[in-house]
């Protein structure tokens, strides 16, 4: 048992919640940073808006540690950083330990990547651009400041709750599932519970002070291994779905505009919050529209519509190195990426029964 008090920030979300979860279960004290009253009983808890210093400073009293995992679009992002950093800093917090993302290095790095790689804030996607952004503030402030930054970057990490999981479980209920060039890309993957691994490794860990770790599962595995069990779940061939190629180099006001709010938060709640019945009759709307007509002239319109980020993802070619985290965290992921899936299933088909009994 750990006699240091960890703060979670952004304790509700999906990557806070298993986190708090994991720390508690193996005696971690902890304390739940969230922005509005829990919903369980969760006796240490303080809420405090991510961007507001004086909340974060009473929130944080009495901590050790910190771990920023709080949600939000790139204005939090960027904008969380100073207000939590000042808050460990005025409360004599030891460690702030930041979850960035692999994305820094974009969605399909550039073989030989690692954690020494240049990064630049000039990627296509507004979030790669915000993490570096974010990452490189924390450096300045730590070079003047007192409290200890370790920078942990995770990219696929699925799990129970995982929108990698629930989006396409969805998708293939509602007939709009697909792959890109058969899925065969590198899924750089981390199982939730992994990450927490990781991260109570970096709570305590001696002379990595100021380092970032690259952090995924122990396999290298590709999209259609993740995704072929969800499918195979919900009774659909892995192999039957449709698969497209999307052109790389195009600059259309679709790709610009439509495709990152597509891929924004609010389009991603909108969608989770639309009925069966609703998302069947969009896709009959679209189908008269002529955007998915049937056979191969389908796969083409299905193609344009593809959100780069995807496409990118699932074209990418290099495993993202976990020998850093090895050789000065101790990091030995605990949860096969085969048993990570099987729970990640098993809290689907949970999720599709309890929605037909409300139904």
């Amino acid at each position: 048992m750990s006699e240091q008090r960890v703060a979670v920030l952004g304790a509700s979300g999906f990557v806070g919640g298993h986190l708090l979860a994991y720390l508690r279960a193996n005696g971690y004290p902890t304390r739940a940073i969230v922005r509005r009253r829990p919903t369980s009983a969760d006796q240490d808890y303080r809420i405090a808006d991510a961007c507001d210093v004086y909340a974060l400073r009473d929130a944080l009293s009495g901590c050790d540690c910190v771990v920023h995992a709080a949600l939000g679009d790139n204005s939090v992002i960027t904008g969380s950083v100073a207000p939590v950093y000042a808050a460990a800093e005025a409360v004599g917090v030891r460690r702030l330990i930041y979850i960035s993302s692999g994305s820094v290095h974009g969605q399909s790095p550039t073989p030989g990547t690692n954690e020494r790689s240049p990064l630049s804030a000039r990627q296509a996607f507004s979030y790669n651009n915000a993490k570096v952004r974010a990452e490189r503030a924390l450096r300045r402030l730590r070079s003047r400041g007192t409290v200890e930054l370790v920078i942990l970057r995770p990219t696929i990490v699925f799990g129970p709750g995982s929108r990698w999981i629930f989006d396409f479980a969805d998708a293939l209920q509602t007939g709009t599932a697909y792959v890109v060039d058969g899925a065969r890309g590198i899924c750089n993957s981390v199982y939730v519970d992994n990450l927490s691994y990781g991260v109570a490794l970096a709570l305590g860990a001696q002379n990595v002070d100021g380092e970032a770790f690259l952090l995924g599962d122990a396999e290298t595995v590709q999209w259609r291994d993740l995704y072929r069990p969800i499918a195979n779940a919900f009774g659909v061939e892995f192999e039957k779905l449709p698969s497209v190629s999307p052109g790389r180099k195009t600059a259309s006001i679709r790709q610009r505009y439509l495709d990152p709010w597509l891929m924004s938060d609010l389009a991603l709640t909108l969608k989770r919050s639309l009925s069966k019945e609703t998302k069947t009759t969009i896709k009959r709307l679209l189908e008269a529209a002529g955007l998915r007509p049937a056979g191969a002239a389908g796969s083409v319109a299905r193609a344009s519509l593809v959100p780069n980020e995807i496409s990118d993802l699932q074209r990418c070619e290099w495993r993202l190195p976990n020998e850093k985290a090895v050789r000065l965290l101790g990091y030995a992921p605990p949860v096969p990426f085969a048993d990570g899936c099987r729970r990640s299933v098993e809290w689907l088909l949970q999720r599709s029964a309890s929605t037909r009994r409300v139904s």
